[in-house]
């Protein structure tokens, strides 16, 4: 009788990951040798997906995904030469719901200020 109440417990089942439905749509402009950051929430476990729709003028600028702090973006993913278009340019899983960024930078590239269009498809 004692064994049993000394047994192992029975980890938890791991979520499973939605997909990523919810758009949100980030613009702004973006100085030379600047970086923005963008935050969104995210309610479950599931796919992240960020695109870089638009870059006017034409420039290739570093693209990065990761946690708010203090005030700018800590990355956990980047792209340092991201170009606009229809491509996904990040993309991954949030394990946890909660708050994320989307950082966009001059990696270097720019020589006068662009406007931009990123959006983020997540759970």
């Amino acid at each position: 009788m004692l064994a049993a109440g000394c047994s192992d417990p029975i980890p938890p089942s791991r979520p499973t990951p939605v997909p990523a439905t919810i758009p949100e749509t980030f613009t702004d402009t973006l100085l030379v040798l600047g970086a923005n950051t963008h935050t969104f929430s995210v309610n479950a476990v599931g796919a992240i997906e960020v695109t870089l729709d638009s870059v006017q003028p034409g420039a290739a600028v570093g693209l990065g995904i990761g946690f708010p702090s203090l005030g700018s973006c800590s990355p956990i993913d980047r792209v340092a030469a991201a170009v606009a278009g229809k491509t996904v340019q990040l993309s991954g899983t949030a394990t946890v719901p909660g708050l994320f960024c989307i950082a966009i930078y001059d990696s270097g590239n720019l020589v006068e200020p662009v406007a931009y269009t990123i959006t983020v498809l997540h759970s």
